[in-house]
C-alpha cells in the first residue's frame, strides 16, 4: 500500500515536509547532472554511486526550530556539506541560519545496489518530546494491542461469541502491521518482500475489522443493506490480497484513500445507533476516531510524523474497543447468570415433581396402615369390644405412622429448601440424605444400592446442593437402568479422600454411555432419555464448578458409567 507507506514515512527520494521547508530533492548518478528524484524510476534500479541535493526554503524555517532527518546508507556516504549527528537509525540536521541552502550528500557502494535516501522535516516539539522516547512509544503501543489480542482470544474460548475472535485476530494483524512499519521505518526503503507482507497484513486487519463490525452490529439480522456493503468490501479486500501476491503491492489502496476502511464501519455504526442499538455507540466512536486520525495524517494536518500518529491511534482504538467489549462481556455474563437461574428454577420444578412422587411412595405404606387401624377401630366399635386399652394401642400405632409421615415431609423440606449459608458437613451425611430420598423408588424398581464409605471427609460448603447433585446422579442411574431394562440393576456409591481431595463416585451397571455422547453429556438440553429435560447434569456440573470449585467428570467402566465428584 504505497499510500499507507507514504503517509507513515516517505521512501526513497520522496520527502515528508509538513512545514513547506523543502523546495526540491534531486539525484545525480554521475555526481554532476541532477534531476528530480523519482521513486518509481529507482525502485528497481541499481547504481554504483549517486549524489543527492536537497534545496531548502530558508525563509520558511529561520527562527522556527525545525530539524531535518535523513535515513540512508550513511556508512556509504563519502561527502556532505552539512553538520549532522547520528541519532539511532538516522542523520539529524538542525535547520538554522548556519545550515546551507542546498544540502549535498554523496554516496558510493562497493557493488551496485538500489540507492536509498529519504528525508523528513520534524518540529522541535517532536524532536524533544517524541524522538527520544520512540522506543517507549512503540513498546507501550505494542503492549496494549498484544494484551487486547491475548485477552479476548482467551475470552472467546470461554464465551464462544464470534466478535471476540474477530476482534482478537484483528488486533493481531494490526500489531504485526505496526511492527512491520516500525522495522521498515529504520530502513532507507522497503524491500519488495517487506512491502508485500505489510500490505497483506493490513488487508487482513481490515477484513477482520469488517467481520468484527458485521458481527458486533448484528448487521446480518438488523441491517441487511449494511451487511451487503460489508460483504462487498470483504470480497474486494480478499481479491486485493491475491493482487498483492501477483504484483507485490495493493492495487485497492492505490486508488482508495486509507481512511475509507475505517469510515465504512463508522457510518454503519451510526446507522445502527439510529436504529436504536445503543451498544454501537462506543464502537462507532472507536472507528470514527481511527478514520479521523488517518484522514488528518494523510492530509498532513497533524504536526507529527505519521509513524507516531499511527502508534498513538491504534492502541487508543484498542482501548476504546476493549472498554466496549468489557461492557459486552458484562452483559453476556449477566445473561448467562440469568439463564442459569432459569435453568436452576426448571431443575427445581423437575425436582419438586420427583419429590412429590417420592413422598407418594413414602406415604403409601403408612396410609394403608392408618386405613387398617380405622377399620379395626370401626369393627371393634360395632362388636362393642372397644376397650380403653385397645383404643390407646391403636392411637399409639396411628401416632407412629403420622410421625413417620411428618418426618418424611421434614426430610424433603430440608433437602429442597434454599441454603444461603455455607456450613461444615461430612460428605457421607449429604450422600445418605440423597440415598434416603431415593430408597423407596429404587426398591420399587428392584435396584440395589450399595454405599461404600472408605474415607469420609468434612468440607465447608452447601450441603443441600451437594446432596442435590448426588440425587441427580442416582436418579439418572436409576432411569437408565429402567430404560434399558437391566436385570439385577445396581448402583454403587463410593466415598473416598486422598491428596487433600474428596471423591464421590456413582456407578451403575447399565452398560455405559455411547462414546459419541461422552463429550456432550454435560451440555444444556442434551439428553438421552425419552422424556428428559437435559438440564440435570448441566446444572450438577455448574454447581460443582461454581459453588465447590471442584470437578464433575464421567467415564465408562466395564459394567457401566461412573460419575465422579471431586472437591
Amino acid at each position: 500500500m504505497k499510500i499507507v507507506l507514504s503517509f507513515l514515512f516517505f521512501f526513497s527520494f520522496l520527502y515528508a515536509d509538513k512545514f513547506n521547508v523543502i523546495e526540491s530533492v534531486k539525484i545525480s548518478e554521475d555526481l554532476n547532472s541532477f534531476k528530480n528524484a523519482s521513486y518509481l524510476e529507482y525502485k528497481d534500479k541499481k547504481v554504483k554511486q549517486f549524489a543527492i541535493k536537497v534545496k531548502l526554503k530558508k525563509k520558511n524555517y529561520l527562527g522556527k526550530n525545525y530539524y531535518l532527518t535523513a535515513i540512508s546508507d550513511y556508512e556509504n556516504m563519502t561527502h556532505t556539506n552539512t553538520i549532522y549527528k547520528n541519532y539511532n537509525h538516522m542523520m539529524l540536521i538542525k535547520l538554522d541560519k548556519t545550515a546551507p541552502d542546498i544540502l549535498y550528500f554523496e554516496y558510493e557502494y562497493d557493488t551496485p545496489k538500489r540507492p536509498g535516501f529519504r528525508v523528513k522535516v520534524i518540529s522541535q516539539s517532536e524532536y524533544e518530546n517524541l524522538l527520544p522516547y520512540e522506543g517507549i512509544i512503540y513498546g507501550v503501543a505494542y503492549g496494549i494491542i498484544f494484551c487486547a489480542f491475548l485477552y479476548y482470544f482467551i475470552i472467546y474460548f470461554s464465551i464462544r461469541e464470534k466478535y471476540f475472535l474477530y476482534y482478537s485476530i484483528m488486533q493481531l494483524f494490526v500489531l504485526l502491521s505496526l511492527i512491520g512499519f516500525m522495522i521498515v521505518s529504520f530502513k532507507p526503503y522497503p524491500t519488495t518482500f517487506a512491502q508485500t507482507l505489510i500490505d497483506i497484513l493490513e488487508n487482513l486487519s481490515f477484513i477482520f475489522t469488517l467481520l468484527f463490525a458485521k458481527e458486533i452490529l448484528n448487521a446480518k439480522n438488523k441491517l441487511s443493506f449494511s451487511s451487503s456493503l460489508i460483504n462487498f468490501f470483504l470480497w474486494i479486500n480478499t481479491i486485493d490480497i491475491g493482487v498483492i501476491l501477483l504484483i507485490n503491492y495493493s492495487l485497492l489502496y492505490e486508488y482508495m484513500p486509507f481512511y475509507i476502511s475505517f469510515l465504512i464501519p463508522s457510518l454503519l455504526g451510526l446507522l445502527s445507533i439510529i436504529n436504536g442499538n445503543k451498544n454501537a455507540i462506543i464502537y462507532t466512536i472507536g472507528w470514527s476516531f481511527m478514520a479521523s486520525f488517518v484522514y488528518m495524517a494523510e492530509k498532513d494536518l497533524i504536526p507529527f510524523s505519521g509513524i507516531y500518529t499511527i502508534h498513538f491511534a491504534a492502541p487508543m482504538e484498542s482501548l476504546i474497543f476493549t472498554l466496549a467489549l468489557a461492557f459486552a462481556l458484562r452483559r453476556i455474563v449477566k445473561e448467562k447468570n440469568e439463564k442459569e437461574k432459569l435453568l436452576i428454577h426448571k431443575e427445581k420444578l423437575a425436582s419438586m415433581g420427583e419429590m412429590i412422587n417420592n413422598i407418594a411412595h413414602q406415604w403409601r405404606q403408612p396410609l394403608t396402615h392408618l386405613s387398617f387401624i380405622n377399620m379395626n377401630l370401626q369393627m371393634a366399635s360395632y362388636d362393642e369390644k372397644l376397650s380403653k386399652e385397645y383404643l390407646d394401642e391403636k392411637i399409639e400405632e396411628s401416632n407412629k405412622q403420622l410421625e413417620f409421615m411428618s418426618s418424611t415431609i421434614d426430610s424433603f423440606r430440608d433437602f429442597y429448601k434454599p441454603q444461603k449459608e455455607k456450613e461444615n458437613f461430612y460428605l457421607s451425611k449429604a450422600v445418605k440424605q440423597a440415598v434416603d430420598i431415593m430408597a423407596v423408588l429404587l426398591e420399587k424398581e428392584n435396584i440395589e444400592l450399595e454405599l461404600d464409605i472408605r474415607k469420609d471427609k468434612k468440607i465447608y460448603a452447601y450441603e443441600n446442593e451437594y446432596s442435590q447433585v448426588v440425587l441427580n446422579l442416582i436418579t439418572n442411574a436409576k432411569d437408565v437402568l429402567v430404560q434399558r431394562q437391566i436385570e439385577d440393576g445396581k448402583i454403587k456409591i463410593t466415598i473416598d479422600s486422598y491428596f487433600d481431595k474428596s471423591f464421590t463416585t456413582v456407578c451403575d451397571n447399565a452398560g455405559g454411555i455411547k462414546k459419541a455422547d461422552l463429550n456432550k453429556i454435560f451440555e444444556p438440553y442434551f439428553t438421552t432419555k425419552d422424556s428428559g429435560s437435559g438440564i440435570g447434569l448441566y446444572m450438577s456440573k455448574t454447581i460443582i464448578n461454581s459453588h465447590f470449585k471442584g470437578k464433575l467428570r464421567v467415564e465408562n467402566k466395564k459394567e457401566g458409567a461412573c460419575f465422579t465428584i471431586e472437591v
